[in-house]
């Protein structure tokens, strides 16, 4: 009841409903939420079309479906990180973007991780990774 008084419920179902419903957006609606995220022109947001947002968001939903215990959540983000490399590849500036970040290094990556917008799947899909595994992420992503 306070966090809807104090206007903190509202934003974050909104981001909630943002997100859950990504595959749907218009061309329209996609460029009203990159113009909603100022850092949308340099994180690599501003290249995403929804055809490419729609096959982002599948392939994370089916990620997410797949990764249900500890183990296998350890053992996908020790390997190649094939989940988080296949939704970087859906759109070349989002890739292009997450080498330059993780070439400057560990806190330049988190940094462009935080300014993705609450609707890109690649956002969550990093940081469901494992903080221990976030390094070795970075150190592949830096050596391509």
């Amino acid at each position: 009841m306070a966090a809807v008084a104090f206007g903190i419920a509202a934003p974050a179902a909104n981001a909630a409903e943002v997100h859950r419903t990504a595959a749907t957006v218009s061309a329209a609606e996609l460029a009203a939420l990159k113009a909603a995220n100022p850092a949308s022109a340099t994180n690599g947001e501003a290249s995403i079309t929804p055809e490419q947002l729609a096959e982002m968001t599948a392939l994370a939903k089916a990620a997410e479906a797949k990764q249900g215990d500890e183990h296998r959540v350890k053992r996908a983000a020790g390997g190649k990180f094939g989940n988080i490399i296949n939704l970087l590849k859906k759109s070349p500036g989002l890739m292009k973007a997450a080498v330059n970040a993780a070439k400057k290094g560990a806190r330049s990556f988190e940094g462009w991780v935080s300014s993705l917008s609450n609707w890109n799947p690649v956002k969550w899909a990093i940081k469901a990774t494992p903080e221990w595994a976030m390094y070795q992420l970075i150190d592949y992503l830096a050596h391509m």
